[in-house]
């Protein structure tokens, strides 16, 4: 008997370019460009059998609506799909992941995420980094990256992944790293659940959580940020009634000055006080490490707009949610 073949849904959120035999440069503008776009692609309809879901084209913003609407395609889709990957802007592609799997918590699908070296259809001021990509990568690397990823499409993960180069990482680890052009992503704490050589090789024992799934329908995006600095004191007291939440990038070394630990107190509205080592104790807030700064962003973004539904702050941002917390070596 012929074996069945996988169904892959492929949603396109940006990162779509890709380069053709002589250079042209392709991507997903609107729906009317998916045809197109696909057939400089064949081998891909050797691996799957391809369901295209247009989210947003290559220049629109990437927002909090959009992995709204990825999640919400991906759901309504569970029962056909053997597996989802989604393709995004590669500097928004760590907080797609994220979001996607805060949002589908615990799925029972794989979840893979991937990009183009290049966002954006606005090519002349890339001329120089997309000629050094194609004449030393053979191209931008989305045609390699989408064929690994629906290679393990329909293979038990975790949680979401990012397939990027040669790795194929966690969501809930990946950090950035522009060192390498090729393996732009990298794990934080160098653990990885798969690797490309002459093929891709999953790590042993990987399969879904086996905790019940939760769907939730929104994220919020309204989170002031603030990299503290010593002696800079902070001046959003009059516009911080325009936000849900405050993310704090703290420093290991040094607590927050009272005056700053103070505000907090006034403002009272969650707060996460964030660094990766070790971040202080600090009144009215939760400290949080051991975790991505992307992972608690997007788990407080998560929170602030499913308060009602999940409860205390503290203790739902203390949770190993989508295993966001591991040891820091």
């Amino acid at each position: 008997m012929a074996k069945k073949r996988k169904k892959i849904y492929l949603l396109l959120a940006g990162g779509t370019s890709l380069t053709d035999k002589d250079g042209n440069i392709w991507a997903v503008r609107n729906r009317a460009d998916i045809s197109s776009w696909l057939e400089q692609m064949p081998e891909l309809k050797i691996l799957a059998d391809l369901e295209p879901v247009f989210i947003c084209g290559e220049d629109d913003l990437v927002s909090a609506r959009t992995w709204e609407n990825i999640a919400s395609e991906i759901d309504k889709a569970f029962l056909e799909a053997d597996g989802f990957v989604v393709i995004s802007k590669i500097g928004q592609l760590i907080n797609t992941a994220l979001a996607v799997n805060f949002l589908l918590q615990n799925y029972k699908k794989s979840l893979i995420f991937t990009s183009s070296q290049i966002s954006g259809s606005g090519f002349i001021d890339k001329k120089e980094i997309i000629s050094r990509l194609k004449s030393k990568y053979g191209g931008l690397g989305l045609r390699a990256n989408l064929i690994n990823a629906l290679q393990i499409a329909d293979q038990p993960l975790p949680g979401s992944a990012i397939v990027f180069g040669s790795r194929v990482i966690s969501a809930s680890k990946a950090i950035e790293d522009f060192s390498d052009e090729v393996n732009v992503f990298k794990s934080a704490d160098n653990t990885y659940w798969g690797k490309v050589d002459f093929g891709i090789n999953l790590k042993a024992g990987l399969k879904y959580c086996p905790k019940d799934t939760e769907i939730f329908q929104n994220i919020s995006s309204k989170v002031l940020i603030i990299e503290d600095v010593l002696g800079v004191d902070w001046l959003w007291d009059k516009d911080i009634k325009n936000y849900q939440g405050l993310l704090i990038k703290t420093n290991p070394y040094q607590p927050l000055e009272k005056s700053k630990q103070q505000k907090i107190l006034k403002w009272k509205i969650p707060t996460v006080c964030h660094n990766y080592l070790f971040a202080h104790k600090v009144d009215g807030a939760v400290s949080m490490s051991g975790c991505t700064r992307s992972a608690a962003l997007l788990k407080l973004m998560w929170y602030l707009a499913n308060a009602k539904q999940i409860g205390s702050f503290e203790e739902s941002m203390k949770q190993n949610l989508i295993g966001e917390f591991y040891p820091v070596k």
